[in-house]
C-alpha cells in the first residue's frame, strides 16, 4: 500500500475508531419485563418506581410527601420478606443544613458474620421536581437488585440503605454513619444520577482501590480513574463522601446526562432513559455479585488506574506501574533515537518538538475563535443549551481541522521518525508528570504511549498507539462537556492533544494533499455544525432554562416582592409580564442581584424565634431559642451577622460557626428543613447585639406570581417556586 492510500486509511480507521467509541460508550437496550429473573431488568425497575413515586410530586426531607413515599418503600420491602428497620433522627452538614431524617435500612445476613456489602441510594428529592432519576431510579433499582440477590449466595452480608435528606447535605447518611451497622459494612456501592439520561460511569472510588475495580472490570459500565480525579476537585458530594470520611470503601456509579432537566420537574417517568437504568443496574448488579461470591476485601496498599476500552475491556495497571511503564517506554525511544541517529537533525527534532504544541495551540483558537464568533452574531449557547451536542461536534471538527492544518507543514519537514521519537517522548515524560500530580490520568498518557515505544521506527506500532489513543480519548469531550458545560478551550485542548498522536502517522510527501482534503471537511463540517447550533433554540421543552418565582415579603417593612431565580438570565416573556427594577441582592440566602416587582402582601404569617428565660448556671450572653416556622414550610433559615456567636447548638447539634454557608453582607446561614410543629431549639452563645434575619419558605406560587409568563421552556430549579417571608430577630435585646 503506498504512503499516501496508507495515511488515508489511517485517519479514517481513527474517525471510525472515534465513532465506535462513542456509540460503544452509550447505554444499550433496556431488558423487558420478561428477561430471565437472574438479569437486571430495567422495565421492572421502572415498574417499581412507578409505585414509589405515585403521583410524581416534589417530595423533599421531612415533607409529607417523602412520608408516603418512604411508606411505600417499607410496604414494598415488607411485601419482598424482609423487615426493614427505620432509623430516625435530626442530623447537620458541616454547612448548617438541618432536618429531622429517616432511614430504611434493610440487613440480609450472609455465610459468615464479616463486613457487609451495602447497596446506598436516597429516596427524598429536590423541590422543585419529583426525583424520578435523582435518585429515585436508585431506590427502585435496589428494589429490583433485592429481588435478585435474595436467592443468591452470599458469603458476606448484604445491607441495603435507603438514606433521607441527601438533597438538603447528605443529611441522611451523616446519621446513617453513627447507626451501629456502619461500623459493619466493608464495601458500598452507591447509586446515583445527575440528569436523565446518558452512560452509566463508575465515576469514583475509596482509596486502595486495586480490589475493587477487579471486581467491578467487565461489570459493563464506563469507568476511568481521569474521573475521579476532577470529580474530588469539583464542588460536588454524594452519600459515599460521608461514608468515605468515616474509612469505609466503596464505588460510585451514576448516568450523567439531560443535565438541564436535572433538579427540575422534568425529573420524571416520561424523561428517564431506561437505557440508563439497565446499564448502571446490570454494572451493579455484576459487581455485588463478584463481591458477594467471596469475603470482602480489604483496601489495598495501592490504586489501580483504568480505562474503559471500546466497551469491551477494562484496560487497569497497578498505580506503581506508572513509573517503570514511563521508564521503559523512555529507555526503548532512547535506544532508537541512537541506533538511527544518523537519520535525525537537529532540526529535524525541533520542528517534531514544535508541532504537538502548535497543534494544540491551534485547536484551542479555532474552537474559542469559532463558538465566540457564532455567539456575537447570535446569542450566546451558554454553559448547556438544547443544541449542545451539535454545538460540541462543530467545534471538535473545527479542533481537528486546525490542528491537522497547522502541524501539517512541521511534520513534513520533521519526518516520521523524528516525529514518533518526540511524540512518544513528550507523551510519555507527560504521562510521568501527571502521574505526580493527577494519578488518575496517567493512564490515558501511558497506554498510547508504551505502544508507541514498542518500535518507533516502524509504521506499525505508531498506528497502532495512534488508534489506542483515539480509543480512549474520543468519549472524553462529550463526558467533559456533559459534566462541565460547553467550553470551546477544553473541547479545543481535548482534541487538539489527541490530534498529537496522530502526528507520526501523518508526515506527507512534498505536494501531498492527504492532510488537505481531510481538512477542508472537518472545517465544513464544523461550520455547518456550529451554524446550525447557533441558530436553534437554546432551550425547549425537554431542555429548559430555569427560573424560580420567589414572592418575597418583609413583615417588619410590610412590603412584598415577586423575585426571580433564574442563573442564566430572566426568560424574555416574563421580563416582559412585569415592571422589574434593577436587580439588587434582595433575598436573605443569596448574594446574587435578582431583578424584583413590588407585590401584594399576603398576611403576616411567617418565622418566630422564642426566647427562653435563660437557665441557672447559663453563661453570660447565651441564648436558648425555639425556632417555629409556617405549617407546611419546606424549610426556615437564620441568617446571622458575622462574629455575632461564638458558639451555637440546633437540634442538639453542635455547628461549627465558621464552617456555615456564608450569606449577603458578611452573614452565616442555618436552614432547618422540615421544622416540625414543636420547633427546633436553638442555643447560641451571643458575643454582639446584632440583628439576625429569620426566613421561613413555603413551597408553591403567591396568587398573583406571573407563573403565565413563564415559558414552557423555562421551569422550576432545586427547591422550586417559593412564598418567603422574613423577619429580624436580636436575641440579647429580647433578653
Amino acid at each position: 500500500m503506498s504512503p499516501r492510500r496508507l495515511r488515508h486509511v489511517v485517519l479514517a480507521a481513527c474517525l471510525g475508531v472515534a465513532t465506535l467509541a462513542l456509540v460503544r460508550s452509550q447505554p444499550p437496550a433496556p431488558a423487558g419485563p420478561d428477561a430471565p429473573r437472574e438479569t437486571f431488568s430495567a422495565a421492572r425497575a421502572r415498574d417499581e418506581l412507578v409505585r414509589l413515586l405515585g403521583d410524581e410530586r416534589p417530595h423533599p426531607v421531612a415533607s409529607a410527601a417523602n412520608e408516603a413515599v418512604r411508606a411505600r418503600l417499607v410496604a414494598r420491602l415488607r411485601a419482598l420478606g424482609t423487615e426493614p428497620e427505620e432509623q430516625r433522627g435530626f442530623a447537620c452538614s458541616s454547612g448548617g443544613n438541618c432536618a429531622p431524617v429517616t432511614n430504611v435500612i434493610v440487613w440480609l445476613p450472609g455465610q459468615v458474620a464479616g463486613p457487609a456489602l451495602a447497596i446506598t441510594s436516597h429516596y427524598d428529592s429536590v423541590g422543585a421536581g419529583p426525583g424520578a432519576a435523582d435518585d429515585g431510579h436508585g431506590v427502585a433499582t435496589a428494589l429490583e437488585l433485592l429481588q435478585i440477590l435474595l436467592p443468591f449466595p452470599r458469603r458476606p452480608p448484604l445491607a441495603l440503605v435507603f438514606t433521607d435528606g441527601e438533597e438538603a447535605g447528605l443529611l441522611g447518611m451523616r446519621a446513617f454513619a453513627e447507626h451501629p451497622r456502619a461500623r459493619e459494612i466493608g464495601v458500598v456501592l452507591n447509586l446515583e444520577a445527575r440528569g436523565t439520561t446518558g452512560a452509566s460511569s463508575m465515576f469514583e472510588t475509596s482509596d486502595g482501590n486495586s480490589a475493587l475495580i477487579a471486581a467491578f472490570a467487565g461489570a459493563g459500565a464506563n469507568a476511568l480513574s481521569l474521573s475521579y480525579e476532577i470529580y474530588r476537585r469539583l464542588p460536588n458530594d454524594t452519600d459515599l463522601t460521608v461514608l468515605k470520611e468515616h474509612g469505609l470503601q466503596g464505588m460510585n456509579f451514576a448516568f450523567i446526562g439531560g443535565v438541564l432537566r436535572y433538579h427540575t420537574p422534568r425529573d420524571d417517568l416520561a424523561h428517564l432513559d431506561l437505557g440508563s437504568v439497565q446499564q448502571q443496574g446490570a454494572a451493579v448488579l455484576a459487581t455485588a455479585r463478584n463481591l458477594l461470591a467471596t469475603d470482602l476485601p480489604p483496601p489495598a496498599p495501592h490504586n489501580a488506574h483504568y480505562v474503559d476500552l471500546l466497551g469491551l475491556v477494562l484496560l487497569r495497571w497497578p498505580a506503581w506501574l506508572d513509573v517503570p511503564l514511563a521508564a521503559a517506554a523512555l529507555l526503548a525511544l532512547l535506544v532508537t533515537a541512537i541506533l538511527r541517529r544518523r537519520e535525525l537533525s537537529v532540526r529535524a527534532v525541533l520542528l517534531a518538538l514544535a508541532a504537538p504544541f502548535v497543534a494544540v495551540l491551534a485547536a484551542v483558537a479555532a474552537a474559542t475563535i469559532l463558538l465566540f464568533s457564532a455567539e456575537a452574531l447570535t446569542r450566546p449557547l451558554g454553559p448547556w443549551c438544547a443544541s449542545t451536542s451539535t454545538a460540541l461536534l462543530g467545534l471538535a471538527a473545527a479542533a481537528l481541522a486546525a490542528a491537522l492544518a497547522a502541524a501539517r507543514p512541521l511534520v513534513r519537514r520533521a519526518g516520521p521518525l523524528a516525529q514518533s521519537l518526540v511524540t512518544g517522548s513528550l507523551w510519555t515524560g507527560l504521562g510521568l508528570l501527571v502521574a505526580t500530580q493527577i494519578p488518575g490520568a496517567a493512564i490515558l498518557l501511558l497506554a498510547p504511549a508504551v505502544l508507541a515505544a514498542l518500535a518507533p521506527a516502524s509504521r506499525l506500532a505508531p498506528i497502532a498507539a495512534a488508534l489506542l489513543a483515539v480509543a480512549v480519548w474520543a468519549p472524553l469531550a462529550p463526558a467533559l462537556v456533559e459534566a462541565l458545560g460547553l467550553s470551546a478551550p477544553l473541547v479545543g485542548a481535548t482534541v487538539g492533544w489527541l490530534c498529537t498522536a496522530l502526528l507520526p502517522t501523518c508526515a506527507e510527501e512534498p505536494g501531498e494533499k492527504t492532510l488537505s482534503l481531510w481538512t477542508w471537511s472537518f472545517a465544513l463540517v464544523a461550520i455547518l455544525a456550529v451554524s446550525l447550533a447557533a441558530v436553534a433554540p437554546r432551550h425547549d421543552i425537554d431542555h429548559p432554562a430555569r427560573a424560580n418565582l420567589v414572592h418575597l415579603t418583609d413583615l417588619d417593612a410590610g412590603r412584598a416582592w415577586h423575585v426571580v431565580e433564574a442563573p442564566a438570565g430572566v426568560p424574555e416573556p416574563l421580563a416582559a409580564a412585569l415592571a422589574w427594577d434593577e436587580p439588587r441582592p434582595l433575598l436573605p440566602w443569596s448574594s446574587r442581584a435578582v431583578p424584583s416587582a413590588p407585590a401584594a402582601l399576603l398576611g403576616d404569617a411567617g418565622p418566630r424565634l422564642e426566647l427562653r428565660a435563660p437557665a441557672e448556671g447559663d453563661p453570660p450572653g447565651r441564648a436558648t431559642m425555639t425556632l417555629r416556622a409556617r405549617p407546611g414550610a419546606l424549610a426556615s433559615m437564620l441568617v446571622i451577622p458575622g462574629g455575632a456567636v461564638a458558639t451555637l447548638r440546633v437540634g442538639g447539634r453542635v455547628l461549627d460557626v465558621t464552617a456555615l454557608r456564608p450569606g449577603p453582607s458578611d452573614t452565616r446561614i442555618v436552614t432547618v428543613f422540615g421544622c416540625p410543629a414543636e420547633g427546633v431549639e436553638v442555643v447560641a452563645d451571643i458575643t454582639t447585639a446584632a440583628p439576625w434575619t429569620i426566613v421561613d419558605l413555603a413551597p408553591g406560587l403567591a396568587p398573583d406570581a406571573p407563573a403565565s409568563a413563564r415559558p414552557e421552556w423555562a421551569v422550576p430549579y432545586q427547591w422550586g417556586d417559593l412564598i418567603a417571608a422574613r423577619r429580624s430577630f436580636t436575641p440579647l435585646a429580647a433578653q
